[in-house]
């Protein structure tokens, strides 16, 4: 079950905001997150995330399997140009796609979603 958690949240992940993998700057991403929150946390006022990023890692040797960096106008157009711009789940609710990463972007900086598995972690946040 957790593995196939995992693998429904890499595919979802992968198939919303990925068209291609983006080369991944050469940072230590955990570092790249605390100061991204703690820089917005301090400044009060609050900055538009400029890139989109996907960690996953194995936790059996620390290597990352898959590290994808996109700029935050990259994932702007893939939306712009999508088919289907709705999640919808059942018959009764719906997610705008474009409003949600829009109201999320402007929130600044900040972690989405990490989860911790036995064998690997998944992190997507955005910086």
């Amino acid at each position: 079950m957790k593995k196939t958690t995992i693998l429904v949240l890499s595919v979802l992940a992968s198939a919303f905001f990925l068209g291609f993998f983006a080369m991944a700057q050469e940072k230590d991403d955990f570092r790249d997150i605390k100061n991204a929150v703690s820089t917005n946390a301090a400044s009060g006022a609050e900055k538009e995330a400029k890139w989109f990023k996907i960690l996953i890692t194995d936790n059996r040797t620390s290597r990352e399997k898959v590290k994808v960096t996109l700029p935050i106008s990259v994932v702007e157009v893939f939306l712009r140009y999508a088919d289907d711009k709705h999640v919808r789940f059942h018959d009764d609710a719906e997610i705008d796609l474009a409003q949600v990463f829009k109201e999320l972007k402007a929130m600044g900086p900040m972690a989405i979603i990490e989860v911790n598995e036995d064998d690997m972690t998944i992190k997507v946040w955005f910086e």
